[in-house]
């Protein structure tokens, strides 16, 4: 049934007629691929292109003319010369081509609306809670873009598409949210989103998990550019990974981002909820960290929730030498997870994200500090503190991700 409603959607789109996807789908793969690289690199010179894609100028010129006629790319200014004329340097057109990114998690949905080059142009957020059914959620969703494209006075035919990165686990090609842990309303069970929110707004829509949306972000316009190996680790409610290498993601058999958070490192661990004993989201997420606080603290009247978690973690890690004893067992948890990691895939970088590693900045060191505890040896890797998109990159990284469906001639 989800098979046949989600076909017919996708042909009432088609017929509608998106123009400004119709423009790119007509290019062909050499055009594809200096578009690529000057919405990557861009602005650019015809010689850098020149050298950068080893292609002739007469090639090269056939090329950037029929860029130039579609608008897709345009002059964008001059190049600095220390002498002689200068050239001039081409980037993707700012304006005519936009997407939409979404990021839907346990506790908020934000919403982005970016040019082809990426750029935020508008932002919105709304949280979720035991009313947010998947209905409502998809009537908020759509009436925020509507209002994001009047705003901005643009046409529905200029957004290539919309970027869904969410809490798994998902099923990619069916666009169906599954089971996930912890919402709020318990209605989030095989869930359409995707043929729900192209029949509501008539634009196509790419899902994928957010943890893999915002590994791709970063490594293609982030901290990860031109790096090789990117590995993403999201700290909140539950604990979601992502890794990137060469451009690939690396996806698990059964396509969940929870894998990493799965890895036992306690051989008489507690049972967690994913059903092993000792595994790392036991002890270093959201959950875990506020189960351990109200079961060690049920005498003192000090009751913890997902929603007052933040408040109360600040003020007890100052003097609480029990909310002190558990914060530090997630976090040296967590290092060892993280130098097992490292062992085995020898990333470049490590981004560490999500509200446990941005709100909290002792807890970000401690994991740190306990990686390079039990590591002591020379490591190549890099970590950092909510990458260069913060709390954005889920739904930048599922906006770069239409942009990617379209450049790689998909």
């Amino acid at each position: 049934m989800v098979k046949s409603v989600y076909n017919l959607i996708t042909n009432q789109i088609r017929r509608v007629g998106l123009c400004m996807n119709k423009i790119l789908e007509k290019l062909s793969y050499r055009d594809l691929e200096i578009l690529n690289i000057i919405q990557k690199r861009g602005p650019i010179t015809k010689k850098e292109l020149q050298v950068t894609a080893n292609i002739k100028l007469t090639s090269l010129n056939r090329v950037m003319k029929t860029l130039e006629d579609t608008k897709i790319i345009m002059e964008h200014g001059e190049s600095e010369s220390s002498g002689g004329r200068k050239a001039i340097e081409y980037d993707v057109s700012k304006t005519r081509f936009y997407v939409i990114g979404i990021d839907i998690s346990r506790t908020y949905v934000k919403l982005i609306l970016t040019n082809m080059k990426l750029t935020i142009l508008k932002k919105e957020e709304f949280t979720m809670d035991e009313n947010s059914s998947p209905e409502k959620t998809v009537k908020n969703i759509t009436s925020i873009v509507e209002q994001m494209l009047s705003d901005l006075q643009i046409k529905k035919n200029e957004v290539l598409g919309i970027g869904i990165g969410t809490v798994g686990p998902i099923d990619r090609e069916k666009g169906i949210i599954l089971n996930p842990k912890s919402f709020f309303n318990n209605n989030w069970v095989n869930v359409p989103i995707k043929a729900m929110i192209e029949e509501n707004i008539s634009i196509s829509c790419f899902i994928d998990n957010g943890a893999n949306t915002a590994v791709l972000g970063e490594y293609l316009y982030g901290k990860g550019k031109d790096l090789k190996s990117v590995v993403y680790v999201h700290c909140g409610i539950g604990l979601r990974s992502a890794i990137i290498r060469s451009g690939v993601i690396i996806r698990t058999i059964n396509d969940r981002e929870d894998a990493f958070g799965h890895m036992i490192v306690e051989y008489n661990g507690e049972l967690s909820t994913g059903g092993n004993c000792g595994d790392i989201e036991n002890y270093s997420s959201i959950d875990s960290i506020i189960k351990k606080i109200n079961s060690k603290t049920k005498d003192n009247n000090m009751l913890v929730s997902e929603i007052n978690y933040g408040e109360i973690l600040k003020e007890e890690l100052q003097n609480n030498d029990i909310v002190i004893e558990v914060v530090n067992k997630g976090a040296e948890i967590l290092g060892i997870g993280l130098s097992n990691l490292v062992r085995l895939l020898n990333p470049e970088l490590i981004i560490l994200s999500g509200p446990l590693m941005m709100n909290f900045k002792y807890y970000y060191e401690k994991s740190i500090e306990s990686f390079y505890h039990i590591n002591p040896m020379d490591n190549r890797v890099t970590f950092s503190k909510g990458g260069k998109f913060k709390q954005d990159i889920i739904a930048l990284g599922a906006a770069a991700m239409v942009v990617e469906f379209y450049l790689k001639g998909v």
